[in-house]
């Protein structure tokens, strides 16, 4: 077991641990937060530095001020909506449910955030390591990664490549 090795099975770890603590609720409503708010700060922001932050000059810092303001208040407001969801949830007797599917989620989330890393590792020296090339799980996580190379922009695309494949 190499540190590669190690670094997968601790990112992975940590998904499922966290996910697993907040639940398939908790998480997907988290990840659909984060759309909203940059939906909902971009939307605002104008507004906002025309009214709220007039007084900010010059107008572009105001509308960063309207941006942050924005996504700040729509986060909170679906913070507290998903509090209020996983609540409901444990209430009626779901919760174990919901942390199982929330551990499901976090390892499915670790796996795709592992192989991420992998996919942006294609562009350095690093897979040639002998760290990397003695990894039990490179192999597989580099075929993952490889799954996603013909969705990149072929100019990028032509330069990842892994010594084993």
């Amino acid at each position: 077991m190499t540190l590669f090795d190690i670094f997968a099975l601790c990112a992975i770890g940590l998904s499922v641990v966290l996910a697993m603590m907040r639940g398939l609720v908790g998480e997907v409503l988290s990840l659909v937060s984060w759309v909203l708010s940059l939906i909902a700060a971009k939307m605002a922001a104008q507004p906002l530095a025309e009214t709220v932050f007039s007084f900010i000059r010059p107008s572009a810092l105001a509308a960063v001020a309207g941006f942050i303001a924005g996504f700040s208040a729509a986060l909170l407001l679906l913070f507290f909506l998903r509090s209020l969801l996983t609540g409901a949830i444990k209430a009626i007797g779901l919760g174990g449910v919901n942390r199982f599917l929330g551990a499901v989620f976090g390892l499915l989330r670790g796996f795709a955030v592992v192989t991420l890393a992998v996919l942006v590792c294609a562009f350095t020296d690093l897979p040639k390591s002998d760290e990397w090339q003695n990894a039990y799980s490179s192999p597989f996580f580099e075929g993952a990664a490889s799954v996603a190379v013909p969705y990149l922009p072929e100019y990028l695309a032509k330069k990842v490549s892994y010594p084993s494949f």
